[in-house]
């Protein structure tokens, strides 16, 4: 299941040395969530949950950028799911991230990083 997770560039950094976050929920097309928005298709479902966690990401945002990461977790991983989030058993893993999107516009616009750009704009994101 795909999931969204907002991060502060410190935890990007964390997560991507260490290979695992205290992260235990995560936005995800749960099956409350898909009931109540039987109107949106896949990639509309998607595209709102992401702006949620855009939201959030703004909000513990810290410098210029705010994150959300997307990671695809498996069914083993997942402990519960609620309306609008799904609960991990442990710690996020960096082997489950798809992507990054930098959240900008006060979570408005998400420009998409693929995993292996990510520690390629480290630096930038740090100025």
């Amino acid at each position: 299941m795909r999931g969204y997770l907002p991060v502060t560039l410190s935890e990007v950094e964390s997560f991507m040395n260490e290979g695992t976050l205290d992260a235990l929920e995560l936005y995800a097309p749960t099956i409350k969530f898909l009931t109540a928005n039987s109107d949106l298709d896949e990639e509309e479902v998607e595209f709102a949950l992401s702006l949620l966690a855009a939201e959030e990401a703004v909000e513990i945002q810290e410098g210029e950028f705010a994150f959300v990461l997307a990671l695809e977790v498996p069914e083993s991983c997942i402990a519960s799911e609620d309306e609008l989030l799904i609960s991990l058993k442990d710690k996020a893993q960096w082997e489950h991230v798809e992507c990054l999107f930098q959240v900008t516009d006060g979570g408005e616009e998400l420009t998409w990083f693929a995993t292996q750009e990510i520690s390629e704009n480290l630096q930038k994101w740090r100025a």
